[in-house]
């Protein structure tokens, strides 16, 4: 059997009880040295090498009964997996990425086409430079604003047991959804020269990405379609909620101008779209 046929067997993980510590339920160490095994293995097939899979994953399972790692609790675990996964950010910066989860990976996994659609997967990388593009766009004041009401949209909703956020119920709540519907307005106010501004946006987002600490996005890099993807997502619940004609909706509130600002922007993201290949 060869190496990537036996990485892919039923027992491809590596499983381990050890006499003592406080397990972590989520098994983080034995996926980090199983896609290890997984990348060393496949490194080694592409220059001709030979690899011993399962001599590999005894040497794991020693290394993982004398390692510290299991001896991490599930708090801290829990801890260290939502910080991977950005569910530890602020609240408002949580805000702001959530319409942007589809299209980053999931822990452990590399950016990469999503099926069935054409967007580029993301990588975690672009949270920052989003963060700064978008305050900036607001400025001081309203990222002020927007910070503090989602700050008192998270406290209430709380877990009353453990006291964490249920972020089903923040994005759920009709206060939200407003607001992320108001930011994606006041971004929109910016892309009156759409081109013009896709470059800036491009080169923040680039500049403010940190070098990875992951082998599997390290050789990532942020690009036009990345962006294109990036504003579709983004801008899609205000999309949607263009043909709200109620008084909540974004032409009762704000006015005539913004639709025909809305339209422009949408035809230009759009035409955009279609010259990058990702599917609108």
């Amino acid at each position: 059997m060869s190496a990537a046929a036996m990485l892919h067997a039923p027992d491809a993980h590596v499983h381990v009880d050890t006499a003592g510590g406080v397990h972590c339920p989520l098994k983080a160490p034995n996926a980090l040295l199983a896609d290890f095994i997984q990348f060393y293995a496949q490194r080694s097939a592409e220059r001709g090498e030979t690899v011993d899979v399962q001599v590999m994953r005894g040497i794991a399972r020693e290394f993982l009964q004398t390692h510290p790692l299991t001896t991490l609790s599930f708090h801290e675990c829990r801890r260290l997996l939502n910080e991977a996964e950005g569910r530890s950010l602020p609240p408002f910066e949580r805000v702001v990425t959530e319409p942007l989860l589809p299209l980053f990976p999931h822990f452990g996994t590399s950016p990469g086409p999503v099926t069935p659609s054409t967007y580029p997967m993301l990588s975690r990388r672009v949270i920052p430079g989003l963060i700064c593009a978008i305050a900036a766009m607001l400025g001081q004041d309203r990222t002020d604003s927007y910070s503090r009401q989602a700050e008192a949209l998270v406290a209430a909703h709380l877990n009353p047991m453990t006291g964490d956020p249920v972020w089903s119920a923040v994005f759920a709540d009709p206060d939200t959804r407003r607001m992320m519907i108001d930011i994606s307005v006041a971004v929109i106010g910016h892309f009156m020269d759409f081109e013009r501004r896709l470059a800036w946006l491009v080169a923040m987002i680039d500049a403010h990405t940190a070098p990875s600490r992951n082998v599997h996005d390290q050789d990532w890099q942020f690009s036009e379609r990345h962006a294109i993807a990036l504003l579709l997502a983004e801008t899609q619940m205000l999309r949607e909620a263009m043909n709200d004609y109620g008084e909540d909706g974004p032409a009762q509130r704000h006015g005539p101008q913004f639709v025909a600002a809305a339209s422009r922007f949408f035809a230009a993201l759009d035409t955009a779209a279609h010259r990058a290949g990702v599917s609108v």
